[in-house]
């Protein structure tokens, strides 16, 4: 399936990626990533998985093909995780060298691992191919009931068969543009890359990922579709802003988003897909249209072509697909859990009706807010860490512009503020991890067992609301 991503290699009119302010058709995408190939291989890798810490850019597509070029498979970081995260990424998975675009070197700077800018590989150099024929083609990171992020392997087999599988969803061809709102850190983001070079069509890569620099991008460079999450169509929605004539689709993911706001969306004109998907089925696997909703409300659609859903007797969402991931980087335990007998336990509780599938509950260990996973273990252990908080547990609350907001009730016997509190939090973890919310309560309800009454905390919590 590896071939399927270099299909139009040779198109010399064919326009690959355009940003605000330049753009580079096929053939120049794939002649600059051999060239960048041959200065990777100078280095001798010893190692086939290559970390990359770097925005959303032509240079960062570039670079995921040169690796591929050679076999290698990249490791895209989150650039928004700290100093202490990426720390930890890399001592737990040993990584020996890192990619890094220059303007995060300080979130690296201190650690003892060979650095190597991306801008230094693009220094001109004899051109050279390589027809590696290695399956793996990407780790993305995804997070955990651990508090780790897990390394999702990918292979080019399940990316590409997850583009096959939802083409008529797609509806994409040659002579379409697809808007970049989603890092490329995350499997939404890099599917995008995938979707353009196989379909032969345009990425749009904006300046940046906010809202305006992603309302000018829209306005001047014409998408034809969009991948977003709920904050980012609800802005849309909010502000008013006019969807340009040739949209097709806006795939909305990353959560819940509730139909009132699909449906306004749709009479604005952005055309909305609601999709369901995880990092291990890389990315969507079901659609609903707007006419789906109005049959089924709440629903998130029907499986792709290629996608077998069941319901377990448990109420768990159970994915059986040729797009489902490998397994989890150094980790054959987990893999073992979340992998049985050809089916994906994506821990997600739902019911199937006609057909169409229906979300009650997403992974009851993650809280999805603005499209971004957070673990609330890893966010409780940050807290117990400071001094003066006895305990603590972190949960979500459903919010409007963040789908599900992050929130904390702690016990404390100090007098500590919020302001103390977030301000140790952003040296530990990553801002959209930070609490929205802080509850401060003098005993958090358990059951007889010891563990968290989530009912009478959330009727706490409510009144705490309330007042």
């Amino acid at each position: 399936m590896k071939e399927l991503f270099y299909k139009y290699s040779n198109q010399k009119d064919l326009i690959a990626i355009r940003t605000p302010s330049q753009k580079i058709y096929y053939y120049e995408l794939f002649e600059l990533s051999y060239k960048v190939s041959s200065n990777i291989k100078s280095l001798n890798l010893s190692s086939k998985y290559i970390p990359i810490l770097a925005s959303n850019s032509i240079e960062f597509v570039v670079t995921i093909i040169s690796l591929w070029n050679l076999g290698l498979v990249p490791v895209p970081f989150n650039i928004r995780w700290t100093i202490n995260e990426i720390k930890s990424i890399i001592e737990r998975f040993q990584f020996e060298k890192i990619f890094y675009e220059k303007s995060f070197y300080e979130k690296i700077t201190d650690l003892v691992i060979e650095k190597i800018p991306i801008d230094d590989l693009f220094d001109n150099k004899k051109l050279e191919k390589n027809n590696s024929k290695e399956e793996e083609a990407v780790v993305i990171f995804t997070s955990g009931s651990t508090g780790s992020p897990k390394g999702v392997v990918h292979t080019f087999n399940s990316l590409s068969n997850n583009v096959l599988n939802s083409s008529n969803a797609l509806n994409l061809n040659k002579s379409d543009r697809w808007l970049a709102l989603l890092p490329f850190y995350h499997i939404g983001g890099f599917q995008i890359i995938c979707r353009t070079l196989i379909s032969g069509s345009e990425i749009i890569i904006p300046d940046s990922l906010d809202y305006n620099s992603m309302k000018i991008a829209i306005e001047k460079l014409k998408p034809t579709h969009l991948s977003v999450v709920s904050t980012q169509i609800k802005y849309l929605i909010d502000n008013k802003i006019i969807p340009n004539k040739e949209i097709k689709r806006t795939f909305i993911g990353g959560g819940f988003f509730d139909d009132e706001l699909i449906f306004k969306a749709y009479n604005i004109g952005w055309k909305p897909v609601r999709v369901y998907g995880s990092s291990e089925t890389a990315s969507m696997i079901t659609s609903a249209s707007i006419d789906d909703i109005k049959v089924k409300p709440n629903t998130v659609g029907k499986p792709f072509k290629n996608v077998n859903i069941i319901v377990s007797d448990k109420g768990e969402i159970l994915i059986s697909s040729n797009s489902l991931f490998k397994e989890y980087l150094l980790d054959e335990k987990t893999t073992k859990i979340k992998l049985k007998d050809g089916f994906y336990h994506s821990g997600d509780i739902g019911k199937i009706e006609d057909g169409y599938l229906f979300i009650e509950a997403r992974r009851d260990d993650l809280i999805i807010t603005g499209g971004e996973n957070v673990n609330p273990q890893e966010v409780e252990q940050a807290l117990l860490k400071i001094k003066g908080i006895k305990e603590a547990y972190v949960f979500g609350i459903d919010d409007e512009k963040w789908g599900h907001k992050v929130c904390a009730a702690i016990i404390s016997d100090s007098n500590l503020s919020i302001d103390y509190i977030n301000n140790i939090l952003s040296k530990e973890i990553s801002s959209f991890k930070i609490p929205k919310e802080i509850f401060f309560l003098k005993e958090i309800p358990k059951t007889s067992l010891g563990k968290i009454d989530r009912e009478k905390l959330k009727m706490i919590i409510t009144n705490k609301i309330l007042r």
